[in-house]
């Protein structure tokens, strides 16, 4: 059954329940509610887990690394032109076998390798055991429509302002919600499937925004937005709409508040932004404070080249939140207005929070005292990176910031070292050679953490950390297909056979649109602990819920492989989006553009093992 006809008889049931709802008896609403799930049964059209040869669905550059997985083992294979069929390049045996607990019941998969494999073409991979990849693409330009796509996303996702039928390339518009703002409050992002606008998520993936804006240098004036041709690159026009919310949230005492918050919703299917009751403000705290100067100041140095004014404004915003802050330096304060992220009390998320402050505040002025309040609240890198563990962002700043000490850089640069080696060894173990955690939003978190470290250590050196920038665009490969899924967990793109097409989102469960998602959306991506009140509700009404738990044409149980947990659908436990993990993902997809673009080729003598082996005799080019 087609999803359009799917649809249909459900809004055909869902009226029989509505009149039944009206005096029939429990029987005839079981029935009823049978119906529905015998109707979203015939949608079912995921394939077993694992049942192809695994790569990129979007594809390679023609420089880089190029493996694919196999879940049985294979003595040879071959890169066919997707056009004719014609062979582009053979390849013998396995580069290496992988020992994986992420599989169920495949407990090892074979890596192949055809990175000696650069003239740009559509490809399919097939191998003489008898499984074959979806189609990609290589060429220079192949992450192109990806980037575009997933910036774009924080357009739709634009609070206090029309997405209108001009700039939505599609279905997915909606009038203003402007007069459900507080009095004063402006601009910012839906935080994710809901419509608050969050100090703590957006402040992540601002970080993330200005991260691109440094380390790529993006020119692009042309995604249609509406500030399109205006003379300032897309993407500094889109961090400034949230940046523009951070400046109308701060308090006449120098603090920020902590949401612009959305506290009643309607059943699922009824909220649009423009429908929606008027917002909330949230309450002025030292942790949004804090968030908040990081990224102001940082802003005003990256801003200033374009528009001294507006990073002057940045700057003095930022400097009037560093005293609030320097006032109430011992409180940890979250306000309790929408609790969700809340982190009242924490302490050591305060002292993150205020190192994260005083390294921006050392990058934009210089001023030794700074420096000294970042010792005073120094926090040793542990882990990756958060929106509550602003430890590992403060330390880029730090490493940005000349007035910087040196002997401190010096051992951030090696902890760091350390933790992109503990990526590295992570991915080498992993059957896709993704570098993450297997909780919410795995696919922004592994993105958070080869940013962090990996992507850092190849820009630096892409020659001698060579090892790095493959983790860094192995985590993109598998985002984009390299998965037990064979799934796209960026919604939309072009040339992809098979992305993900659903998401929890209030907004688009009411639009109804087709297609429901836009694209650009990034999924939040297999997780071992689904809340387990993510259930479907197959009574829900104005339309049915399918949630992580409970769907038919998504089963999952203790017994899903690791890498399977994911459904696309209604889940907000692993298919709701998010600000945080949209910023991570974009300066990924920037890092994978500027590697195919900018650096085009390896240092001179330089091969890794894998590509070496395949042209010592495993593997050779057709022309």
């Amino acid at each position: 059954m087609s999803v359009s006809k799917w649809i249909a008889a459900v809004t055909a049931v869902v009226a029989l329940l509505t009149l039944a709802s009206l005096g029939a008896k429990p029987a005839a609403k079981k029935l009823l509610n049978l119906w529905v799930t015998r109707a979203r049964l015939a949608t079912r059209s995921e394939a077993p887990v694992f049942s192809k040869l695994a790569a990129s669905q979007l594809g390679y550059a023609p420089s880089m690394k190029k493996q694919f997985s196999a879940p049985r083992r294979f003595e040879s294979f071959r890169v066919v032109r997707e056009r004719d069929g014609s062979v582009a390049f053979e390849g013998a045996a396995p580069a290496r076998e992988v020992r994986t607990d992420v599989l169920g019941e495949i407990g090892t998969v074979w890596i192949g390798d055809f990175s000696p494999l650069t003239a740009p073409g559509r490809y399919r991979i097939v191998a003489d055991n008898g499984l074959s990849s979806y189609p990609f693409d290589v060429g220079v330009g192949v992450f192109d429509a990806a980037v575009r796509a997933v910036q774009r996303w924080f357009y739709y996702q634009r609070a206090f302002t029309a997405i209108d039928a001009a700039h939505a390339e599609g279905p997915w518009t909606h009038p203003s919600d402007e007069d459900k703002a507080p009095p004063g409050v402006r601009k910012g992002w839906h935080d994710a499937g809901d419509l608050s606008v969050y100090n703590v998520s957006l402040s992540t993936g601002l970080f993330w925004l200005l991260e691109a804006i440094s380390d790529f240098h993006p020119t692009a004036d042309d995604t249609n937005i509406p500030e399109s041709g205006n003379g300032m690159p897309d993407l500094l026009d889109e961090t400034r709409w949230g940046l523009e919310w951070l400046l109308s949230v701060q308090d006449p005492s120098g603090g920020f508040r902590n949401s612009s918050c959305e506290e009643i919703y309607g059943p699922y299917g009824t909220n649009t932004p423009d429908q929606a009751a008027p917002y909330k403000n949230g309450e002025v705290g030292t942790l949004a404070t804090a968030r908040a100067v990081g990224n102001l100041a940082y802003a005003s140095t990256l801003y200033r080249p374009h528009d001294a004014g507006l990073a002057d404004r940045f700057l003095q915003a930022a400097v009037r939140g560093y005293g609030y802050l320097k006032a109430h330096w011992t409180e940890n304060t979250d306000g309790p207005t929408c609790p969700a992220l809340r982190a009242d009390g924490q302490v050591d998320v305060g002292r993150h929070a205020r190192m994260f402050a005083a390294a921006g505040m050392l990058l934009a002025t210089g001023q030794p005292h700074f420096r000294a309040d970042f010792e005073e609240s120094f926090e040793e890198l542990l882990y990756d990176p958060s929106y509550h563990h602003l430890n590992g962002f403060a330390a880029q700043l730090y490493l940005k910031a000349a007035a910087g000490d040196p002997e401190r850089k010096r051992k951030l640069l090696e902890r760091m070292r350390g933790l992109a080696a503990w990526a590295r060894q992570d991915g080498d173990k992993h059957p896709f050679e993704w570098a993450t955690r297997y909780h919410w939003g795995s696919v922004g978190a592994g993105f958070t953490r080869s940013g962090s470290y990996n992507v850092k250590a190849c820009l630096a050196d892409p020659a001698a950390n060579a090892a790095d920038c493959d983790q860094a665009l192995a985590n993109v490969h598998y985002a984009l297909g390299r998965n037990s899924l064979h799934l796209s967990y960026v919604s939309g793109l072009p040339g992809v056979a098979r992305g993900h097409i659903w998401a929890f989102h209030h907004w688009l469960a009411t639009l109804r649109a087709t297609p429901h998602d836009f694209p650009g959306m990034v999924a939040g991506g297999p997780n071992s602990a689904p809340e387990p009140n993510d259930i479907s509700k197959p009574h829900g009404r104005p339309i049915p819920v399918w949630g992580y738990f409970g769907d038919p044409a998504f089963p999952r149980d203790a017994s899903t492989p690791l890498d399977a947990c994911y459904t696309d659908n209604d889940s907000w436990s692993a298919n709701e989006v998010s600000v945080d993990w949209q910023g991570s993902t974009l300066y990924s997809l920037y890092f994978a553009q500027w590697m195919a673009r900018e650096h085009l080729t390896r240092a001179a003598g330089h091969q890794s093992n894998d590509v070496r082996s395949a042209r010592d005799g495993q593997g050779h080019v057709r022309r």
